[in-house]
């Protein structure tokens, strides 16, 4: 079972990864289930207590 550092981490990694393909794609559809994947992420660190901002990063539509 992973510790609560180690799954910030990883949750860090994978918001770096959906930005990533969010700014390599400029497809409407898969910018918006990126979206939600980010707000996700965002969302799973929130309830570690990583209050990063009180929005995802990921640019609206």
């Amino acid at each position: 079972m992973l510790q609560p550092d180690e799954m910030k981490e990883k949750l860090r990694q994978a918001r770096a990864l959906v930005a990533e393909v969010f700014e390599g794609t400029d497809l409407p559809q898969i910018q918006a289930t990126l979206r939600q994947a980010d707000q996700n992420l965002h969302w799973a660190l929130w309830n570690l207590g990583e209050v990063e901002t009180l929005r995802p990063d990921l640019p609206a539509a």
